[in-house]
């Protein structure tokens, strides 16, 4: 199911520029979420520790290799922002989404969330691939 996804997600992201605003935009939306999210507290939980394991679930469902990585790179993100005052996490959340539709300029294209809104899950997941080395199968 993975590959279904990362073709469709591909389809929308061809342009190595609007790759490139995609690698810096995606980490900083994340980063923002999960600093913003975790101000939302359920006593020793918080929101960010929620949605981020409702994530990694899904992820889990389309490949766990990934899913483990994601996992790692989650809680760096996660920890990094515990520790980012809102106001500079709001602000890293707008970049972030200035990189991406600034990237679908030079693209041409629509985002692909417009089309099919589980690509917003997909987005993060697929930076992760493009992070792995290669694995031949042979």
């Amino acid at each position: 199911m993975v590959d279904r996804y990362f073709a469709e997600y591909a389809a929308y992201h061809t342009d190595r520029r609007n790759l490139i605003c995609h690698e810096i935009g995606i980490p900083l939306i994340v980063w923002a979420l999960f600093s913003l999210l975790e101000l939302v507290k359920f006593g020793p939980i918080d929101l960010a520790m929620v949605v981020g394991a409702l994530v990694i679930i899904f992820y889990l469902r389309l490949d766990v290799r990934l899913a483990l990585i994601a996992l790692l790179a989650f809680a760096v993100l996660y920890i990094a922002g515990r520790f980012t005052p809102w106001p500079l996490a709001l602000g890293a959340f707008v970049v972030g989404w200035i990189f991406q539709f600034v990237g679908h300029g030079y693209e041409g294209k629509k985002p692909a969330f417009f089309t099919n809104l589980v690509h917003l899950l997909v987005g993060p997941l697929w930076i992760v691939s493009l992070a792995m080395p290669r694995t031949s199968k042979a």
